[in-house]
């Protein structure tokens, strides 16, 4: 009988996770206009999400049915060797770029950094369905404690899925003479640094926007894709963000998100910060470390001149930019914000912060997360004073995950005592 109510809860569960696999192709922009400048290099989600989603689900049917699960001791090994070799598969990546780059190809050393490299992936690529069950695990329980995953019987809706991919690039693009994120395009990983420069160059000349390939931490696909680097607390985090965009989806503000603007900001920025706190209680599960944040502070206005000038700051440096960039913009004068951007790139590349562009389109990606220094939203100060009137981390996203409509946010944290600043 227990057998039986396993596998009709798999059945079911099946069910449900298929309407997120079809949730997921749907957040596959399609633009048109784009993609022949693309070329071949768009990714095909439908195909990324059949392969995937059988993979993962028809692995566990199997688990199920054979009763077969790593011991909490063979998960924790998993866990220490797949995020300790983390620093192992960049020293390689690295060492076979420099080979490749060295006088003369050094044949040898190439191959050996790639048999090296080779190895290494193979080794994590081994351990990472045990990685990914275990923190699946981990985040699940935490949303249950918490009161904000859907509870179904035994099962829990959505299913915190994800697996470990290499890090997304998605095509952001601008009008050159305002900071609006237009529709995007999700490409391949594997695109090479010199095609995303051609890539780019061909869209702004077909479209007059800017445009900049980004490479991303994480994408809500189902199952979702995070990228295989990062730590484990990062990763958590990573996660946790975008199990909340599988978990809103159902919601009026997730819907939301293909409005665009303060919409997709909030559902981004929401994501951020809640997807943080889980990561943080994830992490004590796991390894039974605390980690406390810092309390958050409001950003200040940018000063006219840095207050240590032989300091760099990177935060105040890149919201002066931005301060300066609208006002170049609101005064229509497109060339003169264009050139300003190249002067503050170098000066960014100079203190050690390698921006390889610096555009409209740049901003337009970055500013969407309300929290990011290129943000001159006040977005993310309205959702942490609802977040500090709520009892609950449950209570507060359950406050947020209603908005339908610009303005919404604004309306809830003035009740929740948020005030305008200059």
């Amino acid at each position: 009988m227990a057998q039986v109510r396993h596998s009709a809860g798999l059945g079911f569960l099946t069910l449900l996770a298929a309407v997120l696999l079809l949730v997921g192709v749907g957040r596959g922009d399609g633009v048109p206009s784009v993609r022949q400048a693309a070329g071949g290099f768009e990714q095909d989600l439908v195909r990324w999400e059949i392969s995937h989603f059988m993979d993962k689900w028809l692995r566990q049917a199997v688990n199920i049915a054979l009763r077969r699960s790593a011991s909490a001791s063979e998960r924790e090994a998993a866990i220490t060797v797949f995020f300790d070799s983390s620093a192992d598969v960049r020293e390689s990546q690295e060492a076979l770029l420099r080979a490749l780059a060295a006088e003369g190809g050094a044949l040898q050393r190439t191959r050996v950094a790639q048999r090296e490299l080779a190895k290494l992936e193979s080794r994590r690529a081994k351990l990472a369905p045990v990685v990914e069950e275990a923190i699946e695990a981990a985040v699940t329980d935490v949303l249950s404690q918490a009161g904000i995953i859907d509870h179904a019987g035994p099962l829990r809706w959505p299913p915190v899925d994800f697996t470990f991919t290499d890090n997304a690039l998605v095509l952001v693009r601008s009008p050159r003479g305002e900071v609006r994120r237009l529709a995007d395009l999700l490409l391949e990983p594997d695109v090479a640094a010199l095609e995303q420069v051609a890539i780019e160059e061909r869209v702004e000349a077909a479209d007059d926007v800017s445009a900049l390939v980004v490479r991303v931490g994480g994408i809500a696909t189902y199952p979702a894709q995070v990228r295989p680097l990062a730590s484990l607390h990062r990763t958590l985090e990573l996660v946790s963000h975008e199990w909340l965009h599988h978990w809103l989806i159902f919601r009026p503000l997730g819907r939301a998100w293909f409005a665009g603007g303060e919409l997709q900001s909030v559902n981004e920025t929401l994501a951020n910060i809640a997807g943080e706190e889980i990561g943080d209680l994830a992490l004590t599960k796991l390894t039974g470390e605390v980690f406390k944040r810092r309390p958050w502070t409001p950003p200040k206005p940018p000063p006219e001149a840095a207050s240590d000038p032989g300091v760099f700051g990177y935060t105040r440096e890149m919201r002066r930019t931005r301060t300066r960039l609208d006002e170049l913009l609101a005064s229509g004068t497109v060339a003169d914000a264009e050139a300003y951007l190249q002067e503050r790139r170098l000066a960014f590349v100079a203190a050690g912060y390698p921006i390889r562009k610096l555009n409209t389109a740049w901003f337009a990606f970055h500013g969407t997360y309300a929290d990011d220094p290129a943000s001159v939203s006040p977005i993310e100060a309205q959702l942490r004073a609802v977040r500090a009137d709520s009892d609950s981390l449950a209570e507060f996203v359950d406050r947020v995950a209603v908005i339908d409509a610009e303005g919404d946010l604004e309306e809830i944290a003035r009740e929740a005592g948020w005030e305008a600043t200059g």
